[in-house]
């Protein structure tokens, strides 16, 4: 990230979140070339929350779209996207309605892992005149949601969803968090063949009660670099790798490059620092400050409205602009109206349609 962005001066009204999109399409283009056979990438829509992206990705290696919230899903559904799965469970009275509502206009699945959430999907279902897609979720340490891989109550779900008229049993859901997080790829690689090989026998383990396993969801941006040699995997829900971040930028083996900045201006200057109008309000901080020209120490403090950068020598002066790379991009977009992308000669704002709140 440049310490200048005086090309902007004009277009963009700061603070705001640049994003840079032939940088994006690269990253997409990469990540569709690391799959295996057999796989396909489902981009996760809860990284950007913006329609306008998740039209740019797509391509023959993708199978249709994941979100996080049952008002993601509807605004996908609102927009023309089909075969939207839920990566979540769904039991609010009110998510429940959004569920249905985005079913009545596409194809929709969510996880189950209790035979409580069977019973509210089937409902939700009836209440949309059409049939819903469950994926039984599987627990491999991240110690949140999930059933165990290897107890009863996996084969009992199955059951219970094949018998279900309102539903279809789709697959599982395996996802490994834990493991994302881990910046050294040796030891992420390692733990990642681990949750494989957990994963792999839950499916065996209901290939073999004779149900079928359709999709084996999971994964992330992290485990890009041997998804295809991991193998078990049918749909990677990699997010981040779009748009990119701090965090997963230092990991030094993901071959994505920084797509989306902060867009700053200075409002103050003086020897050794300068303070920038964006702060806590436009980035998320829970993987740490933003990066300044490359460097992760320079942001020595943030407070709602101001970011304060330690640069002895930056040549910044007030009414400068500079860019500042989130740590973190899916919280730090979710703090935002809108993206402004960039593209060749031309700079247009797209809302971050995501985030509103659907209620069907």
């Amino acid at each position: 990230m440049g310490t200048d962005s005086g090309d902007l001066r004009g277009s963009v009204p700061t603070p705001a979140l640049v994003v840079d999109v032939a940088a994006a399409g690269r990253n997409h283009a990469t990540a569709l070339s690391l799959l295996g056979d057999d796989q396909w990438l489902r981009p996760h829509f809860k990284a950007h929350k913006t329609t306008a992206l998740a039209a740019m990705q797509g391509g023959e290696r993708v199978r249709g779209i994941c979100c996080q919230t049952s008002a993601e899903a509807l605004v996908l559904a609102k927009a023309g996207f089909d075969d939207i799965m839920v990566t979540n469970q769904i039991v609010d009275a009110f998510a429940l309605d959004e569920l249905a509502a985005a079913a009545r206009l596409a194809t929709v699945s969510a996880l189950v892992d209790d035979a409580a959430h069977v019973g509210l999907l089937e409902q939700a279902a009836r209440k949309a005149g059409r049939g819903i897609g469950a994926l039984i979720e599987i627990e491999l340490g991240m110690n949140r949601c999930g059933v165990d891989p290897d107890g009863q109550g996996l084969i009992e779900l199955a059951a219970m969803i094949r018998r279900s008229p309102e539903l279809t049993l789709d697959g599982i859901q395996a996802y490994d968090g834990h493991v994302a997080g881990v910046a050294d790829p040796r030891d992420r690689r390692s733990r990642a063949e681990v949750s494989a090989a957990t994963t792999r026998r839950a499916a065996d383990r209901l290939l073999d009660a004779g149900h079928e396993v359709r999709i084996v969801a999971g994964c992330s941006t992290a485990h890009m670099p041997f998804v295809a040699e991991l193998g078990v995997w049918t749909d990677i829900q990699a997010g981040s790798y779009l748009l990119m971040d701090g965090a997963y930028g230092s990991y030094g083996d993901l071959p994505f490059g920084p797509a989306l900045w902060l867009e700053a201006t200075v409002i103050h200057a003086s020897a050794g620092r300068f303070v920038l109008d964006g702060g806590l309000k436009h980035l998320a901080v829970d993987r740490g400050p933003p990066q300044w020209a490359g460097d992760m120490n320079a942001v020595t403090r943030l407070s709602d409205e101001h970011c304060v950068v330690a640069a002895p020598a930056s040549g910044l002066s007030v009414g400068h602009r500079t860019r500042l790379l989130p740590r973190h991009v899916d919280p730090t977009v979710n703090l935002h109206q809108a993206l402004w992308l960039v593209h060749a000669e031309e700079v247009k704002p797209v809302a971050v349609d995501g985030r509103r709140i659907a209620f069907g």
